[in-house]
């Protein structure tokens, strides 16, 4: 059993084709027998495509319901590694808005959002993360790693009177948190 998992996560992480890793797919799941770790290993095969990524993380999502929070982090982070595509990007704030939506607590996809802001182009984009970070900061639990964050987005943004008044709310934020 062990030989067959290891033989698994070595085509998903060395396959070139995507009908291999599909068929390796398909057997993970019959046979019951890879951990979400060997999933993660598929999705950030080079070999998929943008749409070939999504409908995997779609099929994981319904077999491994409890770990929707983890498994739309990680196929954002996928998609965040090419900031320059547009439609990448996009899709990087889809899975981080599922993952706000399916744990809103976190502060880490608020956190890895406002790492997605462009500063050297105005972007649709850029708009969609303020919006969705300051619309879900009272859910938060560590309210501070977000002020922080963004506080330090303002400062990058010029906004020396957000940054201020963030770092302030970030401070007062840590003092409750105990932190």
């Amino acid at each position: 059993m062990e030989e067959l998992i290891k033989k698994i996560e070595s085509t998903f992480r060395n396959a070139t084709s995507s009908d291999e890793l599909f068929d390796a797919f398909k057997d993970a799941l019959k046979l019951n027998i890879c951990t979400l770790e060997s999933f993660k290993i598929l999705l950030a095969n080079p070999a998929l495509s943008s749409d070939e990524v999504k409908m995997f993380t779609e099929k994981l999502i319904k077999e491994f319901s409890s770990n929707v929070f983890d498994l739309c982090i990680w196929t954002a982070k996928i998609f965040e590694n090419e900031p320059d595509n547009n439609d990448r990007l996009n899709d990087a704030l889809h899975y981080y808005s599922r993952a706000i939506s399916n744990q809103p607590t976190s502060h880490e996809p608020f956190v890895k959002l406002l790492e997605l802001y462009n500063y050297e182009i105005d972007l649709p984009t850029n708009q969609k993360i303020l919006d969705l970070v300051s619309v879900g900061i009272p859910a938060v639990h560590y309210k501070s790693k977000v002020h922080y964050a963004l506080s330090n987005h303002y400062k990058r943004a010029g906004n020396i009177q957000l940054a201020a008044k963030h770092l302030a709310l970030a401070e007062k934020s840590s003092e409750r948190e105990g932190r």
